[in-house]
């Protein structure tokens, strides 16, 4: 029973708070029984009674509650309420006030609040304290006939000594019970961390592990796969053979991801930047994958940059495994039309160069729910569509971790079942600023069929050790190795190794590294200091299926000349093979290589450079279409519906037409945004041509079409939508100042933060002559408009924090109604900035525009007037006769 208590209440599973909780009732409800007794002795009825009715209930009630419910703040409310608000001022006044030990428990109610409350708790009931504590000397300081006094000076020092030590008890304990936790605490994290540390070392050794087993079998497969290849077989058996080695080859692509993936997660993964040719890099990229696409029938265009700078500085391996991953992704997810790779620079600084490489195809593209775990490790989005696809998940998750380790940003704008674009940026420091100028790709020639297979060389005269304790890696070697007629001898183990080498000379030894008894680096070391040894200068490569991090410069530190990991192939053992043989051994037998142009898969594509940041809005902002021209904003189109159809807005009609036709036949008419898929498409066209697309979109609270807009930019990662929280031309002034900004050349974040803050300096209102509208688009109810009518009333239509009210109601005639809104309106000229002002209407005389002209003027002149019409979404709400008077207040 003791142990299940203790179990509950100390557990490993027990928060701290909860433990020290646990400690301060049990020391409440030790004090109480302490006072019980002393109250005993001195007969004090009030030191028996006020332990008993107060603290023990209150204690028990405590710890049942948290207990049962695993909760801490309500019974550390009611404790701290009950003791300190009650118990202690009662003792206070009853035991001698000042003068008496109850004083000293003042310091255990301040350290009470420290250790059970916390944020904003915490201040309210530590102020609550201090006040009851101030208060209670200010009232026996006040009124000293309130505090009962001990009966003598024996007693207040008794008093006093005994609350010292009670006092100093607790502080003790407490102290004594949170070293004790920490040292717990301390050891259990200690013991967390070296497993923790014990358990990466057991990943790593495992990785390692495995690293070098299933390379072993895949060595074998592959490299007898080839020599059968070589020989003369059958079309049937060939085929086989091919997709034999495919398959292989994919096998050993998914090994290589996991690696990859545990050496990020350790930490062992590293960024090592080195100077390389830019053209070179891109030309290895499109000799990879151009064949991919076309063996299914793609198009692969490429727009690369002239003025790339020729030279860099940075990791090209990592940097061509993330395009790869990109590319060979872009392939398998298109069954037809094409895939684009794009590479375009900015200049960053003198020495600094950003590559943008975007990678976009016409593939089955990425739901806008799927985005989100597009970089989730081992996470494959869309499953049921994608089932026949081979990959693990990892690719994009490796590819992501490995920008953002070079300090770059990929990014994916998708439409479903349309297509997607992977964007990666880059800084790279420029080596050579000479522009790499327009790429001859030479690509090199691949059979989708099988090779006729000629070694490169021929030596018979060269001898060839090759150490390894797989007999089938020792088979694969020696068949690959066949064709150059070189001698081979085989060592199965490091002893076998330096007993041949006592007796015959070698040329070039092949040496695998992890091998029973005695390993590779071991058997080097041995070899380089043998006394009868033949082959003490030979050099000694590597052969291995250790292929973690840091593995080749492992190799190159203990001595050996270079390194091959497995799987291998024919192909590449002979140029090492070659690289090392004394040349006056080596008979040169390959022909000249053969280059392929296929002008059918590959095309050199040039674009115009896209520009960084475009403005886009709703054909709903009112502004003149050459100022839209001017800053280059696109437009998104709303729809009006009327009895007679669906019309786009300002495109298949006007204002007038619209309002016309209302007035006519006494018709509703009312707008819609489009819908996600059109806005969808409206971004993916502008990303053609723009790096990044702002869509500034009427307020939310008056229109669908944010929330529209909003929906389909989760499909983009270059796409920003921004609520106006206005309507019409002020909206307008806010995509002006935008589209001025992105002309400017300022980057996408500080338009975006700069157009945030205008919200706040434009005002937005109309002043509507005639309700009618309103209430056929049920803005307002009949007895409101049959009022207005009766009445001569005139709303004015106010936008205030994106909700539109009414701001006020102007009396009178038509005319007089108008000249009230633009004095009201103008009242406050001192606040508006005078430099533009919208006058947008709907289907407002010339003789109306020319008294509100003339009437603006005699309160205010501004540089600028725009008298606007108002689109046919606006004035359907508004109605005939309305206008507003659109514009920015001052900083």
């Amino acid at each position: 029973m003791f142990n299940v208590w203790k179990e509950k209440i100390h557990g490993e599973d027990v928060p701290l708070r909860e433990k020290i909780f646990y400690l301060m009732l049990f020391m409440v409800l030790l004090s109480s029984i302490l006072s019980f007794v002393a109250g005993v002795f001195r007969q004090d009825v009030a030191g028996l009674l006020l332990p008993m009715l107060i603290p023990v209930p209150i204690v028990i009630f405590s710890f049942w509650y948290t207990m049962r419910y695993r909760k801490v703040e309500l019974p550390a409310v009611l404790v701290d309420i009950a003791i300190h608000f009650i118990l202690i001022p009662l003792a206070f006044f009853t035991r001698g006030g000042a003068d008496g030990g109850t004083a000293v428990w003042f310091i255990l109610a301040i350290l009470y609040v420290f250790l059970m409350f916390h944020g904003r708790l915490f201040y309210v009931m530590l102020t609550v304290t201090l006040l009851m504590i101030i208060g209670l000397y200010s009232m026996s300081y006040v009124h000293p006939e309130w505090v009962i006094g001990l009966a003598d000076r024996a007693e207040v020092y008794t008093d006093s000594v005994v609350a010292v030590i009670l006092a100093g008890i607790i502080c003790g304990c407490l102290v004594k019970f949170q070293n004790r936790i920490y040292a717990e605490e301390k050891e259990i994290t200690e013991q967390q961390k070296e497993e923790i540390e014990q358990l990466s070392r057991s990943r790593s050794a495992f990785f390692t592990n495995m690293s070098h087993e299933i390379r072993t079998p895949i060595n074998t497969i592959i490299g007898l796969n080839e020599m059968t290849l070589r020989e003369n077989i059958s079309d049937e058996i060939a085929e086989n053979s091919i997709n034999i080695q495919n398959a292989s080859k994919m096998l050993l692509v998914l090994i290589n991801d996991i690696l990859d993936m545990s050496k990020i997660e350790s930490g062992k993964m590293q960024i090592v930047p080195v100077q390389y040719d830019t053209g070179n890099l891109f030309s290895d990229l499109v000799n990879l994958i151009w064949i991919r696409a076309y063996e299914k029938k793609l198009e692969f265009k490429i727009d690369i940059s002239e003025d790339i700078p020729s030279t860099l500085f940075g990791d090209e391996v990592r940097i061509k495994q993330v395009l790869t991953n990109i590319l060979t992704n872009a392939v398998k997810y298109t069954n037809e039309g094409s895939v684009t790779l794009s590479v375009q620079s900015e200049q960053m600084a003198s020495n600094i160069v950003r590559l943008r490489i975007s990678v976009s195809d016409t593939g089955i593209g990425i739901r806008k729910e799927d985005m989100e775990n597009l970089f989730h490790s081992f996470k494959r989005v869309d499953e049921a569509r994608n089932r026949g696809i081979e990959g693990t998940g990892l690719g994009l998750t490796i590819s992501k971790q490995l920008v953002e380790m070079m300090g770059g940003k990929i990014t994916v704008d998708s439409i479903y079942t349309k297509g997607t674009v992977f964007t990666v940026i880059l800084d790279q420091k420029i080596v050579d600023g000479n522009p790499i100028g327009s790429i001859d790709f030479m690509l090199k020639k691949k059979s989708l069929s099988r090779s006729n297979y000629k070694q490169s060389f021929e030596a018979p005269d060269a001898k060839v050790l090759i150490v390894d304790d797989n007999e089938m890696n020792l088979l694969v070697a020696c068949k690959l190795l066949r064709s150059t007629k070189v001698q081979v001898d085989t060592a199965a183990s490091g002893k076998e190794c330096l007993e041949k080498t006592r007796h015959k000379y070698y040329n070039v030894i092949f040496m695998d590294h992890m091998m029973p008894e005695m390993d590779g680096i071991e058997t080097l070391k041995q070899l380089r200091v043998q006394e009868d040894g033949l082959c003490k200068d030979t050099p000694v490569i590597a052969l291995t299926a250790h292929a973690m991090s840091g593995a080749e410069q492992l190799y190159i530190q203990n001595g050996f000349q270079g390194y091959l990991s497995k799987p291998i192939s024919g192909t590449l053992l002979e140029a090492v093979l070659l690289k090392y043989l004394p040349k006056e051994l080596v008979e040169y037998t390959a022909d000249a290589e053969e280059v392929l142009e296929e002008q059918k898969t590959i095309r050199l594509i040039s674009k115009k450079r896209k520009r960084s940041v475009t403005i886009t809005t709703d054909c709903v902002c009112d502004l003149p279409e050459e100022w839209l021209h001017m800053y280059d904003i696109k437009n998104m189109y709303y729809y009006v519906y009327t009895d007679e159809g669906r019309f786009c807005d300002t495109k298949e009609i006007s204002s007038d037409g619209l309002l016309q036709y209302i007035e006519q036949n006494g018709r509703m008419a009312h707008s819609k945004p489009a819908s996600v898929s059109e806005y969808e498409n409206f971004f993916a066209n502008v990303l053609e041509e723009s790096e990044s697309v702002i869509h500034i979109s009427m307020t939310s609270l008056v229109s669908e079409g944010y929330a529209q807009a909003v929906s389909a930019a989760k499909g983009f990662d270059n796409v920003t939508v921004i609520d106006s929280k206005h309507l019409s031309s002020a909206m307008g002034i806010m995509v002006l100042y935008a589209g001025k900004l992105a002309k400017e050349g300022k980057s996408k974040e500080e338009i975006i933060a700069q157009t945030e803050k205008l919200k706040e300096r434009v005002s937005t209102s109309f002043i509507v002559p005639t309700p009618d509208n309103l209430y056929r688009n049920g803005k307002i109810k009949k007895h409101v408009k049959v009022m207005c009518e009766v009445l001569n009333l005139h709303p004015v239509i106010e936008i205030r924090q994106g909700r539109m009210g009414c701001a006020c109601i102007e009396t009178g005639n038509v005319k007089t109604a108008y000249k009230k809104y633009i004095r009201r309106k103008m009242r406050g000229r001192r606040k508006i900035d005078h430099r533009i002002l919208f006058i947008t209407y709907a289907g407002c005389s010339v003789k109306t525009l020319e008294l509100i002209e003339k009437e603006v003027e005699r309160y205010m002149k501004f540089e600028k007037v725009i008298f606007q019409p108002a689109s046919a979404t606006i004035s359907s709400n508004c109605g005939l006769g309305a206008f507003g008077l659109l514009y920015l207040k001052k900083k």
